[in-house]
C-alpha cells in the first residue's frame, strides 16, 4: 500500500512538472515555432492577454528579453494572473551572452531600487498583509503562548509574604492569633544591587528570497508560505523583545545576507512588519538567479555572535531546497550549520520547504 501511494505521488509530481513546463521545455517564438533571439532586456508592453514566447509583452512566459516567467534574458520575474508557465531549457538560457546578462542584471537592480523606494514611502499593500495575518492568526496565538511560557520560566520567582495571595501554612498559629500578614504569593525577584541584567535569548531568522521562490510560487505557494512564517514570528514576538532579541535577514542570488530587521529594532506596528514582507517579496522578484544558502547561514551565525551577550543564540534558516542545480550538498549544509550538540555557541536549524519535488526530503535525510 505504501508503494502504491508512493507511485501515485510520483505520478502526480511528474504531471505537475509537465503542467509547469506546458508539456515540454522547448522554447517557443511568437509564431509557436521559431525561438526568439535575445536582443536587449526590457520590461515589455502591458496587456491582460496570455503570451508564450516572443519578446514584446511583459508578464508572458517562455520568451526572451521581457519581464515574465520561464524565459531567458529578461531583467526580472513578473507573474501575470492566469498565465500558464512555459519553461525554456537550461541550454537555451546558456546561449544568452555575457553582455545581455549584465544588462538584464542592471535593469533588475534598478527595478528593485525603485520598488524599495515605493515600499519605504507607502509601506506596501496593506491588503496583502491582512491576508497573511488572517492565514496564521491561530498559529500566532499558539506560538505566543509558548514564547510567553519560556519567558516566564527564565525569571527567578520567590514567595512574597503579605496580606494578599494564598494562606501560608507555616503561619497558621499567627493567623489564629489575629496576624494579618499570613498570606504569600509568587513574585519575580527584584535584581540585587550590582547584579547584571538578565541576558535575552537572541535569534536570527534567515529567509530564502532566491529567484525560485518567486518563479514557483504560483504552483506551490512557497513564497507566500515564507511571508506567512515571517508574519507569524514577528507578531508572536511583539511585546516580548526584552526576553527575545531577534533579527530578520534574507538571502538571494545577488547577496548572501540582506538586513530586513536589525537586532534591537523590531518593527513596532503592522506597517513596519508589512515593509519587511514587502521587501522579502521584492528581493525574490528582482534578484539574479543563484543560491547563497551556505554562505548566508555562515554569515548569519557570525552576526548572532557579534550582536552581544545572550542567554542562548539561534539561527533559524529557511530554504526551498533548490540545491541540486547549484551543486549544494548535504555535507556543505551540515558544515555551515555547525555543531548543534551543545558545544557550539550558536544553534542553527534549517527548515526545508516541501515543494513539488522530493529534493527537500532527500536533502533532509542526507
Amino acid at each position: 500500500r505504501q508503494l502504491l501511494r508512493r507511485a501515485l505521488q510520483q505520478r502526480r509530481q511528474a504531471q505537475k512538472m509537465r503542467d509547469l513546463s506546458g508539456g515540454g521545455r522547448e522554447e517557443m517564438g511568437p509564431d509557436g515555432k521559431s525561438p526568439k533571439e535575445v536582443s536587449s532586456p526590457k520590461h515589455g508592453e502591458e496587456d491582460d492577454k496570455e503570451h508564450i514566447g516572443g519578446n514584446r509583452w511583459a508578464g508572458g512566459t517562455g520568451g526572451a528579453d521581457t519581464a515574465g516567467l520561464g524565459g531567458r534574458g529578461g531583467p526580472y520575474r513578473l507573474e501575470k494572473p492566469g498565465q500558464r508557465v512555459r519553461q525554456v531549457s537550461d541550454e537555451a538560457k546558456k546561449q544568452v551572452d555575457a553582455e545581455a546578462q549584465a544588462a538584464a542584471r542592471q535593469l533588475g537592480q534598478e527595478a528593485l531600487r525603485r520598488r524599495l523606494e515605493e515600499i519605504h514611502l507607502s509601506g506596501g499593500d496593506y491588503n496583502f498583509y491582512s491576508n497573511l495575518l488572517s492565514s496564521v492568526q491561530g498559529e500566532i496565538e499558539r506560538l505566543r503562548a509558548v514564547l510567553s511560557g519560556a519567558a516566564a520560566r527564565q525569571l527567578e520567582r520567590h514567595w512574597r509574604r503579605g496580606q494578599e495571595g494564598e494562606l501560608d501554612e507555616t503561619r497558621l498559629v499567627d493567623a489564629l492569633a489575629g496576624e494579618a500578614n499570613v498570606f504569600r504569593r509568587r513574585k519575580e525577584r527584584e535584581p540585587r544591587p550590582g547584579e547584571p541584567p538578565m541576558r535575552p535569548k537572541r535569534a536570527l531568522f534567515l529567509f530564502d528570497a532566491s529567484a525560485s521562490m518567486y518563479r514557483f510560487n504560483g504552483s506551490d505557494g512557497r513564497l507566500r508560505r515564507t511571508c506567512e512564517t515571517a508574519v507569524m514570528i514577528m507578531e508572536a514576538l511583539q511585546g516580548l523583545e526584552a526576553r527575545f532579541d531577534y533579527a530578520v535577514y534574507c538571502h538571494d542570488g545577488d547577496s548572501p545576507l540582506q538586513e530586513l530587521v536589525p537586532f534591537g529594532q523590531p518593527p513596532m506596528d503592522e506597517r513596519g512588519r508589512l515593509t519587511v514582507v514587502s521587501k522579502l517579496v521584492a528581493s525574490a522578484q528582482y534578484c539574479s538567479s543563484g543560491d547563497n544558502t551556505v554562505e548566508a547561514i555562515e554569515q548569519a551565525r557570525q552576526k548572532v555572535m557579534e550582536a552581544g551577550p545572550a542567554d542562548d543564540r539561534f539561527v533559524f534558516a529557511f530554504s526551498d531546497a533548490n540545491f541540486e542545480r547549484y551543486g549544494i550538498t548535504g555535507q556543505a549544509l551540515s558544515k555551515a550549520l555547525g555543531d548543534n550538540s551543545g558545544r557550539d555557541e550558536v544553534r542553527s536549524i534549517l527548515f526545508l520547504l516541501p515543494t513539488f519535488e522530493d529534493e527537500a526530503l532527500l536533502m533532509a535525510k542526507s
